[in-house]
């Protein structure tokens, strides 16, 4: 069956405006549910259409009618449990002092205080290599 594109929107408009009968609704879902390619402004309208369709074929299951498995959530919710416990004792007693060049975590003092120590020296480094840098180009500029 062949659409015209100006009809669609037309029919849109009035759908959301709730002036569509019966049969201009289901041309509608016809169009959405049978077209391929769909032109950009209209693929909302497309998605809320047929996951509407969609959602009348569901069914509720009242939670009397599923089996009941207390078992295993009592078993999967205490090894939730203990694993949370062992999370949190493993964070708790390890505690970081930093961050090394690869991003891993720094737990020893000792380690933390020696990187430490070397990025104040390459602080100073950097600094003396600024100022000669100034005085040779302090000195190019009085030649």
């Amino acid at each position: 069956m062949e659409f015209d594109i100006n009809m669609i929107r037309a029919l849109c408009d009035r759908y959301f405006d709730g002036d569509t009968s019966a049969e201009e609704e289901l041309t509608l879902r016809s169009y959405f549910t049978q077209a391929q390619e769909v032109p950009e402004d209209l693929k909302a309208v497309k998605m809320m259409i047929c996951g509407m369709d969609e959602a009348s074929r569901m069914t509720y299951v009242p939670a009397a009618a599923r089996p009941v498995r207390k078992v295993r959530r009592i078993f999967w919710g205490m090894v939730a449990a203990a694993a949370s416990a062992a999370i949190c004792i493993s964070i708790a007693n390890r505690e970081i002092y930093g961050y090394d060049a690869d991003g891993n975590a720094i737990t020893d003092p000792q380690v933390a205080l020696e990187s430490t120590v070397l990025l104040s020296h390459l602080s100073k480094l950097e600094t003396t290599i600024d100022i000669a840098e100034m005085i040779t180009q302090e000195m190019e500029n009085n030649n």
